[in-house]
């Protein structure tokens, strides 16, 4: 039996189909890194932890919003 998975970025990531018809991403070590419905955006997020995340950016509430986390 084959093995269902793709190598990417020179084995740096790992991408297999799980189970429940998701896609996971592993790095070289094997730990994971994240999942998700679509495989495209499965290879992006998990380039974005493996390069420490330099193409996206995290924005917060600011504090003058009065938004509650």
């Amino acid at each position: 039996m084959v093995p269902d998975f793709d190598t990417y970025d020179d084995g740096a990531l790992i991408i297999y189909k799980t189970r429940a018809g998701a896609y996971e991403a592993r790095n070289s070590q094997g730990e994971p890194l994240c999942c998700g419905l679509d495989k495209e955006s499965v290879l992006f997020w998990g380039r974005e932890h493996l390069n420490g995340f330099q193409n996206s950016y995290k924005t917060y509430p600011k504090k003058e919003s009065n938004y509650k986390l």
